[in-house]
């Protein structure tokens, strides 16, 4: 297998030349002893200086056979070792039956450390796989005989935390061009992965709720426009909350917030999108919902804020089902669930007027 390095191949060749001439001198080298013992005398100085040449021609090409020798191996372990020394990379080579032809340590170590598995070379993958991952295994090869190269992106589920693995398939060619083996190298992304997670947090969450921002909405908006999807938009508003927050602080105003979106998170399914809009408002995105489903959750919501009363908080939701998403903008709808959060808020307001006056009758 790892006879394909090129700089290996040129020496061992070099190797095998050498080989083959100190045989033929060392047959010379008897002929022309042989014909000393039995035609002793004949042509004697030109046979001693045959044979003087011979034994120093035997003395280089020996000395030129070790030197090549420590050249040939110096690059087998360079070769070798340039896989060790991917430390965070699997590297193994399988033929074409699925057949262990090399690894490297790394990927004899993450196998033991977390299969607890063992693999040698000459063994077939499929001992050390399920039959659903080496039916994929089998697909990621063939996809990259006929494509050149192949990718694939997996999640390893682990007790301390998910691991995410990124591997590269590659096949391995002789002289003649023809495939005979699959060169594997599986990577740790996870840090990466992570690290993509938290920067994805700081651009797309709002740092004292902890829900989406207006950047995550829009995003997440011409996804719903791209499959055309429907999708309900509802605007809250918590009504008196700057004159609340003027009266009982900023930091009862900050608790009110968060716990207004602690309630949002645990009302709505998880498939919603919940944003803080500005400072009091808040926007969500619910796709595959009923409009009596949707009631529901509103009037659960209305139910569970009666504590903000005492801070003469209340709460005004309007709502629009988005139908034709491929050609309104997000804008369109909010504009169209601001207009029945207004109306709402009218309404509430007539009525705790009213109700104001028949106290005081």
């Amino acid at each position: 297998m790892l006879n394909a390095n090129p700089a290996r191949t040129k020496y061992r060749n070099k190797l095998m030349i050498h080989i083959y001439a100190q045989g033929v001198g060392l047959i010379m080298l008897v002929g022309v002893l042989l014909f000393m013992e039995f035609y002793e005398g004949i042509g004697t100085r030109v046979v001693y200086l045959l044979l003087v040449i011979i034994i120093a021609f035997l003395f280089l090409g020996i000395k030129r056979f070790f030197s090549l020798f420590e050249k040939y191996e110096n690059q087998s372990a360079l070769y070798k070792d340039s896989f060790e020394i991917l430390v965070n990379g699997s590297f193994y080579i399988v033929d074409l039956e699925f057949n262990y032809l090399y690894m490297n340590k790394s990927n004899t170590e993450f196998m033991d450390k977390y299969y607890g598995l063992h693999p040698k070379v000459g063994e077939n993958v499929s001992k050390y796989l399920s039959p659903l991952h080496m039916e994929a295994f089998k697909e990621n090869v063939n996809a990259a005989i006929s494509l050149g190269f192949k990718t694939s992106e997996d999640i390893l589920e682990t007790v301390e935390q998910d691991l995410y693995l990124y591997t590269t398939y590659s096949p391995v060619k002789n002289s003649r061009g023809e495939t005979y083996a699959i060169c594997c190298v599986t990577t740790d992304i996870t840090d990466s992965v992570q690290e993509k997670e938290k920067f994805t947090e700081l651009i797309y969450q709002d740092p004292l709720t902890n829900l989406f921002n207006r950047r995550k909405v829009f995003d997440y908006y011409k996804i719903v426009q791209q499959e055309n999807q429907k999708i309900w938009v509802l605007i809250f508003d918590l009504d008196n909350f700057k004159s609340s927050n003027d009266t009982f602080g900023h930091a009862t105003g900050d608790r009110v917030l968060v716990d207004f979106s602690n309630l949002l998170k645990s009302t709505f399914p998880s498939s919603a999108i919940i944003a803080r809009w500005g400072g009091d408002e808040f926007l969500v995105l619910v796709p595959n919902i009923t409009y009596g489903s949707l009631r529901v959750i509103e009037t659960t919501i209305q139910s569970s804020i009666t504590y903000l009363d005492e801070l003469g908080i209340s709460v005004s939701i309007g709502e629009v089902l988005a139908e034709d998403t491929i050609n309104k903008n997000l804008d369109y709808y909010i504009d169209a669930a601001d207009l029945k959060m207004y109306e709402q808020k009218r309404l509430q307001k007539e009525n705790y007027r009213r109700n104001s006056k028949v106290r005081h009758q």
